[in-house]
C-alpha cells in the first residue's frame, strides 16, 4: 500500500454508519470490468444447467465456480451451483452457496427453494426448511413442485 495514502480503519459501529450514508459503491465485478452482458451470463448459465441436467457434474462445477469468481452477485449461479454441490454430496458447500444465493434475492422462489434444500441436512435448521417448504407450496409457480415432493418425502 502507498504510504502516502491514509486509511481509516473501519470498526463495526463506523462501518455501519458509512454504509447507511449510502455514499458507498462496491468495487465493479470481474464480469462487469470485462463487460459481460446479462445475455452472455444467461448463456453461461444455460450451458452450466445442460452440463447438470445431462449428469456431467464436473463440467458444470468449473462452468459455475467460473461465473460466480467473476460475478458474485448473480443469484441464479449461485442456486445452480448450490444444487452441484448437493449432487456431490457436499451439504457445507451447497448451504453456503444457497444462503449467498438468498442474501442476493431474497424475495425469489427459487432462491427460497435451494435454500430450504440446503438447510434440511442439517437436522437444527430442519424447521426453517420445512417452513420455507410450506410457503413455496403456498404460492405456487413451479417451485412448488419441488417444495410438495421434499415434504412429501420427508414427512413434513
Amino acid at each position: 500500500m502507498d504510504p502516502g495514502v491514509e486509511v481509516e480503519e473501519l470498526d463495526e459501529q463506523r462501518l455501519a454508519e458509512v454504509l447507511a450514508k449510502g455514499g458507498w459503491k462496491a468495487p465493479p465485478t470481474l464480469a462487469e470490468m470485462m463487460g459481460m452482458t446479462g445475455e452472455i451470463g444467461e448463456a453461461i448459465l444455460a450451458i452450466a444447467e445442460e452440463e447438470l441436467r445431462s449428469g456431467r457434474i464436473e463440467p458444470a462445477r468449473s462452468i459455475l465456480e467460473g461465473q460466480v469468481a467473476a460475478n458474485p452477485k448473480d443469484a441464479a449461479a449461485w442456486v445452480l451451483l448450490a444444487r452441484v454441490h448437493r449432487a456431490l454430496r457436499e451439504p457445507l458447500a451447497a448451504r453456503f452457496c444457497a444462503e449467498l444465493a438468498w442474501k442476493l434475492e431474497p424475495e425469489s422462489p427459487a432462491t427460497r427453494l435451494v435454500r430450504a434444500e440446503g438447510l434440511l441436512p442439517f437436522p437444527s435448521e430442519r424447521p426453517v426448511a420445512l417452513d420455507l417448504l410450506v410457503k413455496l407450496v403456498g404460492e405456487g409457480g413451479p417451485e412448488a413442485e419441488r417444495a410438495a415432493v421434499l415434504l412429501a418425502a420427508i414427512g413434513g
